[in-house]
């Protein structure tokens, strides 16, 4: 019965305001889009959510092909991301649900975290200077790859492959998801993090798909109609075309999974907090060479 509301709350939260979105791009003057943006648009929508659905995010790729290919303003990017999300995520939580067993407590709990996180998180996290952000996700993530890394070796017993969490390591996987959905507010990817603390509580990588989807899942639609409503000139018709291509990437993907090995995942995800590290890392760094400058002028 729960699971059912969530799979109703997630389509009617979605179609809800993919409605909305065509109704507001019906009042917005006609936009023509040339054969080789929309190419270009959609080959971006599929390359995002490829890496959307293994797991890496789609943000950080949407963003990067946006720079490349000249497809969106960096004003436009935020409402890009939230928007072009709606419908692939929502088709990514429903199959990860019926896909991954995973413990329907559990699920609950650990979005629910998200989401409180990732509410409280604006007020919480804007009061913490971006760089102090920065230096403690550097040593959280140097931390966790370490883990990672010592398992894949056999130093270390971390990870597992549990599919559900009770009494503390429950309500430790809570604060610790809500943590990681405070995080997302100064722009660290939600997906690495929710899987590094899956992973030392020992539940199998693949538990934190239908996690993190159904999160995602369930904060799209409510962040994308906001942009909506107070976004000007949101580009919805060139939004839409990125979306289809993710709608296409995410069914390209899915059945990879059923190949998938624990192992296999470990490894991607080492990969994904290195990717993270670094660009953490290079920022942090930039910044701080930036702030002796700003002084001496």
């Amino acid at each position: 019965m729960a699971m059912m509301i969530i799979v109703f709350g997630i389509l009617l939260l979605t179609l809800s305001v993919t409605g909305y979105m065509v109704y507001q791009l019906r009042q917005q003057p006609r936009v023509l889009v040339s054969r080789k943006d929309t190419i270009r648009l959609v080959g971006s929508g599929i390359l995002a959510f490829i890496s959307d659905t293994l797991g890496m995010g789609s943000f950080a790729v949407n963003i990067a092909l946006a720079k490349i290919l000249g497809t969106f303003s960096d004003e436009e990017l935020p409402a890009m991301n939230n928007g072009a999300q709606l419908i692939p995520g929502a088709i990514e939580s429903l199959f990860f649900m019926q896909f991954v067993e995973v413990d329907l407590t559990t699920l609950v709990v650990l979005v629910l975290g998200t989401c409180i996180g990732g509410l409280l998180g604006g007020g919480i996290v804007a009061r913490m200077g971006k760089q102090t952000v920065r230096l403690a996700m550097m040593i959280c993530f140097t931390f966790i790859i370490c883990l990672l890394a010592s398992n894949q070796l056999g130093l270390l017993p971390v990870g597992g492959t549990a599919i559900a969490l009770y009494s503390w390591k429950l309500v430790m996987g809570f604060f610790g998801v809500m943590l990681c959905g405070a995080l997302t507010s100064v722009g660290i990817g939600l997906f690495a993090m929710v899987q590094a603390v899956l992973f030392v509580l020992g539940v199998s990588p693949l538990v934190a798909f239908p996690i993190m989807m159904t999160a995602g899942a369930m904060q799209q639609p409510l962040t994308t109609f906001m942009f909506l409503r107070h976004a000007r000139n949101m580009p919805i018709k060139r939004i839409l075309w990125v979306s289809f291509g993710g709608c296409v990437g995410v069914a390209l993907t899915l059945p990879v999974f059923q190949y998938l090995t624990v192992s296999w995942l470990h490894g991607l995800l080492v990969l994904i907090l290195c990717f993270n590290l670094i660009a953490i890392s290079r920022t942090y760094l930039q910044n701080r060479l930036q702030l002796p400058t700003a002084a001496e002028a």
